[in-house]
């Protein structure tokens, strides 16, 4: 990351200041998120859909809980470039988070185990906020899993009300979408195409429409964790002073050997 050419101001910023700031910066580069969002989602939705046919409700949105992880990780890498970069390709993106994968499976299998390990005492919320950052550090960071699960209960321990505010939206924000688009989708089939919609969610536990939303709300979660991401560690780490600083030094560099 090239701290000198943020195209975001790093600063600090409420939970639903950031939350805010990631919906808009979606919409503002929305070429290269529905570029990648074609060439990403289709698989993990139709792979979700055959599971919860074949297997049941519980088995289906376990699925699209486990893989999300993976869907997500390109929406990571295309935000954290579309931020510090100027030229971006979403084929580079999409490769570089493909070259984590092994890692991140690793990481998802370690957390989704101790999650449900430690939910029974108690502490289940406590570890889904420390490892809220575990994507960004894996695939941005390039850290092993277990040393990814440090760092992240690090930096989200620097500053846990904002990461569990954080938590807590984004989970909101993902059910909100997936009851509306079941709720919004039926309605369309129904009204607008004079067809017979498919049964609610709540009937089968499941629904196409309802994974859908799930799987259309990957991108913008990933962009907002990351934006989440950026602004703990502008917190704690003050990114906006080494910012300013970092481009006054690659200002002055070029002047200093013109001058000379």
């Amino acid at each position: 990351m090239d701290l000198s050419r943020t195209r975001v101001v790093l600063r600090e910023r409420e939970v639903i200041d950031v939350a805010d700031l990631a919906l808009r910066f979606v919409v503002e580069h929305g070429g290269g998120y529905a570029k990648t969002a074609a060439l990403v989602l289709p698989p993990f939705v139709a792979a979700s859909v055959l599971v919860s046919r074949a297997e049941g409700w519980v088995a289906g949105w376990l699925f699209a809980l486990f893989t999300a992880t993976f869907a997500g990780a390109p929406f990571t890498v295309l935000a954290s470039r579309l931020v510090f970069e100027d030229d971006v390709r979403v084929l580079s993106a999409i490769g570089v988070a493909a070259r984590a994968t092994w890692r991140l499976f690793r990481l998802r299998v370690a957390t989704f185990w101790l999650g449900n390990a430690l939910i029974p005492i108690g502490v289940g919320i406590w570890f889904l906020t420390a490892s809220l950052f575990v994507v960004e550090v894996t695939v941005l960071e390039r850290a092993a899993p277990r040393a990814a699960i440090a760092r992240s209960r690090r930096i989200a321990g620097r500053e846990s009300g904002v990461a569990l505010m954080a938590l807590l939206l984004l989970t909101l924000l993902h059910v909100t979408v997936v009851l509306a688009a079941d709720v919004a989708g039926r309605t369309v089939i129904s009204a607008i195409f004079e067809s017979r919609p498919p049964a609610p969610m709540w009937t089968d536990g499941w629904s196409a429409l309802s994974l859908l939303g799930f799987w259309l709300f990957v991108p913008y979660a990933a962009t907002a964790r990351f934006f989440y991401y950026l602004d703990v560690r502008t917190r704690s780490e003050g990114w906006d002073i080494q910012t300013r600083f970092t481009a006054l030094a690659s200002r002055a560099l070029p002047e200093a050997r013109s001058a000379a």
